[in-house]
């Protein structure tokens, strides 16, 4: 909780480093998936990355797109009980790639959607009362997206699961390429 309120306040004071490099789509995936597997420990679910096609060398800060999308994988596996948590990310357009993060979960009630980027937003269910969270990650994925030059957006339908998406620029504005 307190490395989350830390680097919110480092956000909102504008104190945040964007440090930009070349990378590719695949080293993020395996940085991700290796990372992760040590905590998929319910039987019950699967994480899946999907293989990026046609994606190009991204030009960004790969630490803060590594950030975001361990969020929404983190919430994903919180909050699927049971099925699948996707990994994908597609170009869109020449010059935008969309990452996003689909789980089989328990969703989100759409009243909730408006809400859900805030600071210490949290959907109350019964699964919640069990985790603990700081209701930071997300608010913070928000910020982190509009420092890449992007967005976040989520779709969800309680039942049916979430799909979190942050979409950036292949190449950060106004940085220049090494």
């Amino acid at each position: 909780m307190v490395d989350d309120l830390l680097d919110l306040a480092k956000v909102e004071a504008g104190r945040v480093e964007i440090s930009p490099a070349w990378f590719e789509m695949v080293d993020l995936f395996s940085a991700l998936r290796g990372m992760f597997k040590p905590v998929l420990t319910n039987p019950a679910v699967s994480l899946v990355f999907e293989e990026p096609q046609d994606i190009p060398k991204l030009y960004t800060d790969d630490g803060k797109l590594s950030h975001i999308l361990r969020n929404f994988i983190s919430n994903a596996l919180k909050f699927t009980p049971k099925g699948e948590v996707r990994v994908s990310a597609r170009l869109e357009g020449p010059d935008r790639v969309t990452f996003s993060v689909t789980d089989s979960g328990i969703g989100i009630p759409a009243e909730f959607h408006h809400t859900i980027f805030q600071d210490f937003s949290q959907v109350h269910s019964q699964l919640q009362k069990r985790l603990r969270g700081t209701g930071l990650g997300l608010s913070l994925s928000k910020h982190l997206a509009g420092l890449l030059g992007g967005s976040v957006r989520l779709e969800s339908e309680p039942g049916k699961g979430s799909t979190f998406s942050v979409t950036i620029p292949t190449q950060l504005e106004g940085a220049k390429p090494e």
